[in-house]
């Protein structure tokens, strides 16, 4: 086994509901107790966040990529079926980049497809474990793949990166400018 070239520090919900919606009527049947929902006309609202240090931003190591997630029914689909349960929630993850393999654009993409796997996992987790002992059954999400979306969420954050540090590289340029010195009074 290889040791990997990111760390991952930890996983922290910040915010957490799931509420049971009493408007549902699905079929409670099942062996299992485990909903099977189409999930034809929900609405996945997401918000996500990558942040790093910007004194280090010419290598950035250390991120913390969020995901908020938000389910709700699609009002503008006559078809759409009230959710068993309400759902928001926001998770972060702390992760450390230790190698050299990936820079720029790579590096991004790298921390965002891991942060959007484990971070949706760990919401699909959470939502199965709170909805298991809930009166509408257990409700799992929907596997779902990042992997384009952390492509061009890369290309951007790079883009970002650069004009930064383009901005600095101004900034610095304009401190080093050298004065004259005054001639001493006689």
């Amino acid at each position: 086994m290889k040791a990997a070239s990111l760390s991952i520090s930890k996983v922290e919900f910040i915010h957490v509901r799931v509420e049971s919606n009493s408007d549902f009527d699905g079929d409670h049947s099942s062996e299992f107790h485990q909903l099977d929902f189409p999930f034809d006309g929900v609405t996945f609202k997401r918000r996500m966040s990558l942040q790093y240090d910007k004194a280090k931003a010419e290598d950035p190591r250390t991120f913390i990529f969020g995901l908020s997630l938000m389910l709700e029914e699609d009002e503008d689909d006559p078809d759409s079926k009230p959710l068993p349960y309400n759902i928001d929630i926001k998770a972060v993850i702390y992760m450390k980049y230790m190698s050299d393999h990936f820079t720029g654009m790579e590096r991004f993409r790298a921390i965002r497809a891991t942060g959007y796997s484990i971070l949706y996992g760990a919401i699909r987790e959470m939502v199965s474990n709170l909805t298991a002992r809930g009166p509408n059954g257990m409700w799992s999400l929907p596997s779902a793949d990042f992997n384009s979306t952390a492509g061009e969420e890369a290309v951007v954050d790079e883009k970002r990166r650069q004009e930064y540090l383009a901005k600095q590289a101004i900034s610095s340029d304009k401190k080093i400018v050298k004065r004259p010195r005054k001639k001493p009074e006689t």
